[in-house]
């Protein structure tokens, strides 16, 4: 007799139900857990909008951070998909800084504005102050010579009267002048502001678009671990750890990238493929990083920043079934510590 007809059919439907519990269980205990990067992109992206200036210079910056934050959501929640949840995270963030570097820029280019304007102020009240006091000295002349003509007996009294009037006169336009450069050295002060200040959005907004274009050159990506930069196996020729000629281009990206963030720890780690005996591949994984971590040194990165480690056929990515899982295996991965000193190794 088969054995599975001699089990009653109500025992069966028990252990059916019984099993549908406990992955509906396990579904429900994966669906409530968060994820540290989409959390702390999010912190990052409500502190940011918190600010009103930066949500008035730069709503539409702030609405793309909170879309990647709701995708990483949905990756994580829906597809438990940890890498894209944290790809996208990492994208929230840098669009939230790209929103507080643009408000900051819009910001200064109104402030150039109101410099300019304040300019423009100074002087017209230098040119009207001028013509109201050569308009007052016309009608005191005037007023002198009617006098002059009126008072013929007096006329030597007038003289020196006349004579005083005009001292006055001359002691009011050297102050008039005086007035006249203060104003024009104040005006140029204020242009001087201004340009330094569209310098500096100028130099800010460059900045922005540096970072950005720089990561898509390294194909950095933001992990759990840190910002990592994996470097295939075309950079080395077959079980060699000396590097190709092709490796040096992707190299010097990577190097002028680490040189702008000279206070960042970094972890360049070796693997191979699964083909061969462990100290074999252990011993070439490790020469290969440190081949890495040669050539970086040459390129003006500090070797104080640098620990190199080889695990060999440990931590796969691809299948060592297929030639193209191979490759895939064959790599040296470089993770670069975050903004808080964040570098995390294998296995902590």
């Amino acid at each position: 007799m088969n054995f599975q007809q001699s089990v009653p059919t109500h025992k069966r439907l028990t252990s059916v139900a019984m099993a549908l519990i406990v992955a509906g269980a396990i579904s429900a205990c994966a669906s409530t857990a968060t994820n540290p990067d989409i959390e702390n992109a999010r912190s990052v992206v409500t502190q940011t909008a918190a600010n009103p200036e930066v949500n008035r210079r730069a709503p539409l910056e702030i609405k793309l951070a909170r879309d990647s934050i709701d995708r990483a959501d949905a990756a994580w929640k829906n597809d438990h998909d940890d890498t894209e949840a944290s790809h996208l995270a990492y994208l929230a963030t840098q669009r939230a800084e790209i929103a507080h570097y643009l408000a900051r820029s819009r910001q200064v280019d109104e402030d150039v504005k109101d410099a300019n304007s304040a300019s423009d102020k100074l002087r017209l009240e230098a040119r009207t102050r001028e013509a109201e006091q050569a308009r007052l000295a016309a009608q005191n002349a005037r007023g002198q010579a009617a006098s002059a003509q009126m008072e013929a007996r007096e006329a030597q009294a007038q003289a020196a009267t006349a004579q005083q009037d005009a001292l006055a006169a001359g002691r009011m336009a050297a102050a008039d002048r005086a007035q006249s450069v203060a104003a024009q050295e104040a005006a140029a002060a204020e242009r001087a502001r201004a340009d330094q200040a569209s310098t500096a959005a100028n130099t800010a907004q460059e900045r922005v678009r540096q970072l950005e274009e720089q990561l898509r050159d390294i194909e950095a990506k933001q992990t759990e671990r840190g910002l990592l930069v994996t470097l295939g196996d075309v950079l080395f020729a077959f079980n060699k750890a000396e590097l190709t000629v092709q490796a040096g281009p992707r190299l010097d990206k990577l190097a002028s990238f680490l040189k702008q963030f000279s206070q960042r720890k970094l972890l360049i780690e070796g693997y191979t493929d699964g083909v061969g005996g462990d100290a074999y591949n252990n011993e070439l994984s490790e020469r290969r990083a440190e081949s890495i971590r040669d050539a970086l040194v040459l390129r003006g990165v500090a070797p104080t920043r640098i620990i190199t480690k080889g695990y060999g056929k440990a931590y796969p990515v691809g299948d060592n079934a297929s030639s193209e899982g191979r490759a895939m295996n064959r790599r040296v991965e470089v993770v670069i510590a975050d903004e808080r000193g964040l570098l995390k190794g294998r296995g902590v």
